[in-house]
C-alpha cells in the first residue's frame, strides 16, 4: 500500500502535530507500508519553483529521502514566503504530485487547504482521503471552517471525504456539531514511543524540585494561571523551579507576568526543542494547565516515561488521564487549585510515582505508536478494499 501523508507542516519544524506526524509516518513504513510524506519547503529557495520533483530534490534544504528505494521518503513541494501567494503554490504543487505519483490512499492532517486539494484529487483519481483534524475549540480546524478565508468553502468538500479520524471523543463531536457523517468517523487516538527505559526521580531533588511544561506557548495553553501559581508553590518549596519549553504569541506577556511577581530566577523559557526528553527527565513533574487540547502529545510523552503529573480536567486530558489513578486533574483557569496539586504531587512523592507508573503502563498498553499504526493501517485497507 502506497500512502501519502501530507501535511504542510513537518519536522524540523517544531509542534504538537508535526511530532505526531514524524511518529505515525516511520511506524507506518514499519507496518510494511510505503509512505511518501508530502510537505511545504522551508526555505526561501521555493520562490522560482518550476515542479515539484525538481525543486525538492534540488533545492530543499534537507534531504527528500532516505533512499531511492527506502519505504518511508519526505518530499518538500515548493512554496514561497508571500501569504496567500505561498497557500495557492503549495496547493499547486501538491495537486501537481497527485497528479504525476500513483497512490492507494491520502491522510491528511488538518481540514484546510493540503484537504480541499487532496479530495478533489481523490475524486478525479478514484483513490479514497482520510482527514485527522487537529487541535480542538476556538483554535481547531472545525472551528476555522466557520471563519477562515474559503473556510465555509473548503469545509464543503471536507466533507466528501471518505473516512475522518477524531483523536478524542471531543473531536468526534466537533465533527458531528458540522454536518460530518457519523458512519465516516473513526476515533483513533494519537500514538507515541514508548522508551525501554522509565524516568526515575533525582536524588536530593526536594532542594530544587523542577516542573516542565512543554508545548505553544499560546492563550489556550492557559500559562498564565501556572505562572501565577508559582508564588504558592514557593511558599511551600522556596527552591522550586519552572520550566516552559516552547515558543510562541504569547511570550512577551508570559516575560512581563514573571517580572511583575520577581519569578526570574525560578521561571526559565528556553524556547523550542525537537527533543525536550532529557528536560522530562530531569523534571520533578510535567504540567499541563490547558484550557482546550485535542489529545496532547506532550502529555502523552510524559506519560509514556513515566513522570508524575498533573493536567487540567478538560475533556482532551480525560480521555488519557483518569484522576487519582494516572496522575492529578483540577479545573482550568485556577491557579490555587494548580498549586494544590503541585504541592500534594510533591508532598506525597511515593504516591505521585506510583500514579505515574500507572500512566506508563496505560499509554504502553493503548497508545504505544506501533498499535496506532495498525489501527490505522485496517482502516486504511478496509477503504482501499472498497474502492477495489
Amino acid at each position: 500500500m502506497h500512502i501519502a501523508l501530507i501535511t504542510r507542516r513537518y519536522p524540523p519544524l517544531i509542534g504538537g502535530a508535526e511530532k505526531v506526524l514524524s511518529y505515525i509516518a516511520p511506524a507506518l513504513a514499519a507496518e510494511g507500508a510505503e509512505v511518501s510524506v508530502l510537505t511545504a519547503q522551508i526555505s526561501s529557495a521555493a520562490d522560482n519553483a518550476t515542479s515539484p520533483q525538481t525543486q525538492s530534490q534540488t533545492r530543499s534544504p534537507i534531504p527528500t529521502s532516505h533512499s531511492p528505494k527506502s519505504p518511508l521518503q519526505v518530499v518538500r513541494l515548493p512554496t514561497a514566503n508571500v501569504r496567500f501567494v505561498g497557500t495557492w503554490r503549495y496547493m499547486r504543487n501538491l495537486g501537481w504530485w497527485l497528479a504525476h505519483n500513483p497512490i492507494d490512499l491520502a491522510y491528511v492532517s488538518m481540514l484546510k487547504h493540503d484537504a480541499f486539494v487532496a479530495v478533489g484529487a481523490g475524486r478525479r483519481l478514484g483513490f479514497p482521503v482520510v482527514l485527522r483534524p487537529e487541535g480542538a475549540g476556538t483554535t481547531g480546524d472545525i472551528y476555522w471552517q466557520s471563519w477562515g478565508r474559503f473556510g465555509r468553502t473548503i469545509g464543503r468538500r471536507c466533507r466528501a471525504a471518505d473516512a475522518f479520524v477524531a483523536i478524542s471523543p471531543a473531536l468526534r463531536a466537533e465533527l458531528l456539531a458540522a454536518g460530518y457523517d457519523p458512519v465516516r468517523i473513526h476515533l483513533m487516538p494519537n500514538g507515541v514511543p514508548v522508551p525501554d527505559e522509565p524516568w526515575q526521580p533525582r536524588p536530593r531533588w526536594r532542594e530544587a524540585p523542577q516542573a516542565i511544561f512543554v508545548g505553544r506557548l499560546a492563550p489556550e495553553k492557559r500559562l498564565d494561571t501556572l505562572i501565577d501559581a508559582w508564588p504558592t508553590v514557593r511558599d511551600s518549596y522556596p527552591g522550586a523551579r519552572l520550566t516552559l519549553v516552547g515558543e510562541g504569541p504569547e511570550r512577551p506577556a508570559l516575560e512581563r507576568r514573571i517580572a511583575q511577581l520577581n519569578l526570574a530566577a525560578a521561571v526559565l523559557l528556553p524556547g523550542a526543542e525537537q527533543d525536550p526528553t532529557h528536560r522530562l527527565r530531569g523534571s520533578d513533574l510535567f504540567v499541563l494547565p490547558s484550557r482546550e487540547e485535542g489529545m496532547s502529545i506532550a502529555l502523552l510523552e510524559a506519560m509514556a516515561i513515566g513522570m508524575p503529573l498533573v493536567a487540567t480536567s478538560i475533556p482532551g486530558n480525560l480521555g488519557l488521564v483518569t484522576d487519582q489513578v494516572h496522575g492529578l486533574l483540577v479545573p482550568h483557569g485556577d491557579p490555587q487549585a494548580l498549586a494544590r496539586a503541585i504541592l500534594a504531587q510533591w508532598d506525597h512523592f511515593e504516591n505521585a510515582q506510583a500514579l505515574a507508573k500507572s500512566a506508563r503502563y496505560r499509554v504502553s498498553d493503548q497508545f504505544s505508536i506501533h498499535a496506532v499504526a495498525r489501527r490505522h493501517l485496517e482502516l486504511f485497507r478496509s477503504l482501499t478494499g472498497d474502492r477495489g
